[in-house]
């Protein structure tokens, strides 16, 4: 999803830990080693994820740390994925599993012996499918540690801290409306234990 331009969801993250003395250095080459990169059409790859430029997503190359945006690091997370139809995958197998059990003077298959038709299929199947691409933008400020992450899901969340700890070595954690609250009354000297007194509101909005 884009921050860009236009309206969109987001979640806030929150890097846990300091960054290495030597980030300016660091980053670059961790960011060119978990670059997007195209998903091999001859293999059976089903998915690919990596950086590109936030700009475009078709440029990977990243030769001028166009990300660098003092003091944030913008980059665009992109996502390709090839799916084979359930239902067309069911029809290969079946018309596998009929040619097989002819050929083979067969009345049935056992159940390993589907299974292994199935996957056959599958990995035939993936190559024909032409993959989807999507893209979630990121802006960190490296220096309050604060992440913008242009997705909102769970599953997507979950799929993006765990690539971002393997690029950086930090983790991330979400920030919910209670916790930002907290951090604001820090900022202003006041003591984040002001929000357990809070209840929710009884009143209705007329």
């Amino acid at each position: 999803m884009g921050l860009i331009y236009g309206s969109g969801s987001f979640t806030r993250f929150l890097v846990d830990g300091g960054l290495p003395v030597d980030y300016l250095e660091e980053f670059p080459k961790k960011i060119a080693r978990f670059s997007f990169r195209s998903i091999d059409e001859a293999s059976d790859q089903e998915r690919s994820s990596g950086w590109v430029d936030i700009m475009d997503m078709f440029d990977s190359r990243f030769a001028a740390m166009e990300y660098l945006k003092e003091p944030c690091i913008a980059l665009s997370w992109r996502v390709d994925q090839r799916k084979v139809p359930p239902k067309a995958l069911r029809r290969y197998c079946r018309e596998a599993e009929e040619k097989i059990k002819v050929s083979e003077n067969l009345e049935f298959l056992s159940k390993k012996r589907r299974q292994e038709i199935k996957e056959a299929m599958q990995a035939a199947l993936i190559k024909r499918a032409i993959p989807t691409s999507r893209t979630y933008d990121m802006i960190w400020n490296v220096q309050s540690g604060l992440v913008i992450f242009g997705g909102v899901s769970n599953k997507l969340c979950d799929e993006f801290t765990e690539f971002f700890l393997q690029c950086f070595g930090l983790h991330l954690k979400t920030l919910f409306p209670y916790s930002l609250a907290g951090r604001i009354l820090e900022k202003e000297g006041k003591d984040a234990l002001l929000l357990e007194d809070l209840r929710p509101s009884l009143n209705k909005v007329l």
